[in-house]
């Protein structure tokens, strides 16, 4: 448990360095984003996540083909990188419920020709299981019931997904993840959780606000 609270600890510190250093801080907070997804263990056992993303740098490549008839095809694109923080729970029916808060470092690249996108992530974070109706003995032989008991683990994490851009739109894009979770310490092993996520993400952001 020490070792989890120092690393998210390392990674608070790691997010405020970076912003410290960004010289216009205001322009960081207007590429905010927020997204709600489905989130489902395996698809099936369901669940929600919320998570907020900021565009760390963004850079556009102007590109075209032309083709031997003379069509000309566009194939430029704008790469970015992302930070972002993400919260959420999914429920396993007759075991228990999970919740996780994990931190990630995102690539994207956008065609925009078609305003597809794909993504690849890294992240670091926990996950706390809780368990109903969870019982323990004491030494006088009283069965007495534990609540909120569960483990908490170290949960690495890789996304990689796909998507598409909404111009202009409340609604700025909609998109299909898949989410690997590494559970350390799980029975003294790793166990990973595979997650798929159906997600939609708006832009809530206030412009001309200085900060």
């Amino acid at each position: 448990m020490k070792k989890t609270i120092l690393i998210i600890c390392i990674i608070l510190f790691t997010f405020e360095l970076i912003y410290s250093q960004t010289s216009n801080f205001a322009n960081v907070l207007d590429t905010r984003t927020y997204s709600f997804s489905y989130f489902g263990n395996n698809l099936l056992k369901p669940g929600i996540k919320i998570d907020a993303n900021v565009i760390l740098k963004e850079k556009t490549i102007n590109k075209s083909k032309t083709k031997k008839n003379g069509e000309i095809i566009d194939k430029s694109k704008t790469k970015q990188l992302l930070i972002g923080g993400d919260i959420g729970f999914f429920w396993h029916p007759k075991s228990h419920i999970g919740v996780f808060n994990y931190y990630t470092f995102s690539s994207r690249k956008i065609k925009l020709k078609n305003n597809k996108f794909t993504t690849l992530g890294f992240g670091l974070g926990i996950y706390r299981s809780f368990y109903p109706k969870t019982y323990e003995v004491d030494d006088a032989g009283n069965v007495n019931e534990i609540s909120l008991a569960g483990r908490t683990y170290f949960a690495p994490v890789l996304t990689f997904g796909t998507g598409r851009l909404i111009e202009d739109r409340t609604l700025q894009s909609i998109n299909f993840n898949t989410n690997l979770m590494f559970l350390f310490n799980y029975n003294s092993g790793i166990v990973p959780l595979l997650n798929f996520e159906l997600g939609f993400c708006f832009d809530l952001k206030l412009r001309n606000l200085e900060v």
